[in-house]
């Protein structure tokens, strides 16, 4: 594994990495109060600095998704980049680039989006401010439409919070989960259906799906013996697979053979007759963490998974013939710090790439050698 750059992002931990699904762009969060937005290429140059906003710490930092997904993202507007940031203050706020000053005409705008949404010369703006939480914002993330933010909290809840994906003025709370018995460190939804998963102190993982404009459980992991740090649907298959990690140093794929609605949202006979989602542990990948695992990712591009956490080390697992081998590690990607977060992103010129975000402050960013 290879370090391609080195950002000089913040001067508190960064807890959190976030790459923008369609564009080479990585925001990140930090203890500084702050969050930052960088362009993935070049030198790296820094598009936006979210500040003065937030009374403490900056937990987590997620992107939008295009308005329709990122499949099938609609094409009849230009889709401005937005982020999401939590922090311990119990808030969330959301942030977007202005309409970029040019004078370019329409054609020429949609022509060259990836190149004018990622120009230094954007304005990242407040667009909104919501309330909800009782105690620390630990993680959100958007849905496959970016018309739904999911939080998480120190006060064991979820909240689930709907908007209209093309302004992000306004907020309305459609849900509140209260089905862990811990601090709720982590949520994840589904890239093609709206599922989500959460990740707990209480050493499980719940699966919610709406039903009849109510969110339920639909199935708990459990296998863990340790706190769950963070999970991530796989990206690429057509069934349902969860990789998650954990205090207990492992990392442990789950599938369940239950199928997925439709795109208008109807679900199968089978799944209207049975609300629980059958799940079983497909895994546990090789191990090779020492100490607790923080963060995991799952390559929409490669298929590959990349895990991080208090032992500083970086490991990429592949999947051949459905057996999973480590192929790559990094030790002491960030000296002797630990690492909070790791994400898969896509650079300028199209690679994958690996960032990773550390108790130093820096952000990292990594090519395989092959």
């Amino acid at each position: 594994m290879e370090l391609v750059h080195s950002i000089d992002a913040h001067h508190k931990k960064c807890w959190s990495v976030s790459a923008h699904p369609t564009l080479p762009l990585i925001a990140t969060a930090s203890g500084d109060k702050s969050a930052k937005v960088f362009k993935v290429g070049g030198k790296y140059p820094e598009l936006g600095h979210l500040e003065e906003t937030h009374k403490r710490s900056v937990r987590t930092v997620a992107f939008k998704p295009p308005v329709g997904g990122v499949d099938e993202p609609a094409q009849d507007f230009f889709d401005l980049p937005a982020v999401a940031v939590g922090s311990f203050d119990s808030t969330i706020s959301v942030w977007g680039i202005d309409e970029p000053d040019t004078e370019y005409d329409e054609s020429e705008m949609m022509a060259h989006q990836k190149e004018i949404l990622t120009s230094t010369n954007n304005q990242w703006s407040l667009m909104a401010i919501i309330e909800g939480h009782e105690n620390e914002v630990k993680c959100v993330a958007w849905n496959w439409q970016g018309t739904l933010l999911a939080s998480c909290s120190r006060d064991k809840t979820v909240w689930i919070w709907e908007t209209d994906p093309e302004t992000l003025e306004e907020f309305e709370c459609v849900s509140v989960l209260n089905d862990h018995s811990g601090d709720v460190k982590h949520v994840a939804w589904h890239p093609r259906q709206d599922l989500l998963a959460s990740s707990s102190y209480d050493d499980t993982i719940r699966i919610y799906r709406e039903d009849d404009d109510d969110w339920e459980c639909v199935g708990v992991l459990n296998g863990h013996e340790g706190t769950v740090w963070c999970s991530q649907f796989d990206p690429r298959s057509l069934g349902i697979r969860l990789v998650s990690v954990s205090d207990d140093m492992t990392a442990r794929i789950w599938r369940t053979n239950d199928e997925l609605p439709d795109k208008s949202g109807e679900l199968p006979s089978s799944i209207r007759r049975s609300a629980e989602m059958e799940w079983i542990e497909e895994c546990t990948l090789p191990r090779a963490h020492k100490y607790p695992i923080y963060s995991v990712a799952w390559s929409k591009t490669s298929g590959r998974i990349v895990t991080a956490g208090a032992d500083g080390m970086l490991v990429v697992y592949e999947e051949s013939d459905g057996k999973w081998t480590i192929v790559a590690t990094k030790e002491y990607a960030h000296g002797v710090y630990e690492i909070n977060s790791v994400t898969f992103a896509e650079a300028d010129d199209g690679s994958e790439v690996i960032a990773s975000g550390g108790d130093d402050g820096k952000v990292n960013v990594w090519t395989l050698c092959r």
